[in-house]
């Protein structure tokens, strides 16, 4: 395996790993972006075992969220990133739709909404956002009640497991995804990080990642679930 480089710039973090075989060799270098690398090495009975190895921490690094690149385009680290992941915990409230595939990737189908305010005429939706093993968006499916002509609680509960159904076999669990904004209608639907405003008298910025449109559910650092109304 030839060298390969990770990096992970998020709120709390930036950090870079890398890893390549050398014969009978794992040899992985890691530190702050920046800082004085470090070096380990770990031998291994034949080069076939050193690269199943490798193959296995690429893999768990890139659940913990790194992006592979070059380090030496990593943009300089500035605060105010978004989170990598935001993990959002299967309950019986807004986050009864959330779950794992058989096939590995992880959904979130919940039901965004426009107010009814001044000029704007309001609107309510179906999400159904799908993403990868690793968090990253895959595809983004949303549907106007209106138009899909969902006026009754039963319609809508119908129209909901038919989602579900189309998914294969799956499991209610808690998932870990990234912040993504779609436009959707005219407007954004996501996950979407707002770095609040560091001009509003607080030692630091209010930072949230909010489901929108709507925005009824809101996550907090350190980003492990939980979240207001």
């Amino acid at each position: 395996m030839k060298r390969r480089e990770f990096y992970l710039q998020d709120d709390q973090s930036n950090k870079y790993w890398a890893v390549e075989v050398q014969g009978k060799e794992v040899v992985t270098t890691h530190g702050r972006i920046g800082a004085k690398p470090r070096e380990t090495r770990a031998g291994f009975d034949d080069a076939g075992a050193a690269l199943r190895e490798a193959e296995k921490e690429v893999l768990a690094k890139r659940r913990k969220g790194y992006l592979e690149g070059d380090l030496s385009a990593v943009p300089e680290y500035v605060p105010g990133l978004p989170p990598r992941f935001v993990r959002i915990n299967h309950d019986d409230y807004h986050a009864q739709y959330v779950g794992k595939t058989a096939g590995g990737d992880q959904f979130f189908l919940t039901f965004p909404f426009v107010p009814r305010l001044g000029s704007e005429t309001g609107g309510e939706y179906i999400a159904l956002y799908l993403f990868d093993e690793f968090g990253l968006l895959k595809e983004a499916k949303v549907y106007s009640e209106h138009e899909q002509g969902l006026t009754t609680k039963t319609a809508i509960q119908e129209f909901t497991a038919q989602l579900l159904a189309g998914l294969g076999k799956y499991k209610f669990a808690d998932i870990k995804v990234a912040p993504f904004s779609v436009e959707r209608f005219g407007r954004p639907f996501g996950l979407i990080f707002d770095p609040g405003d560091e001009d509003d008298g607080n030692d630091e910025p209010y930072i949230t990642v909010t489901v929108e449109p709507g925005n009824y559910m809101a996550f907090n650092p350190p980003w492990e679930g939980d979240y207001d109304t």
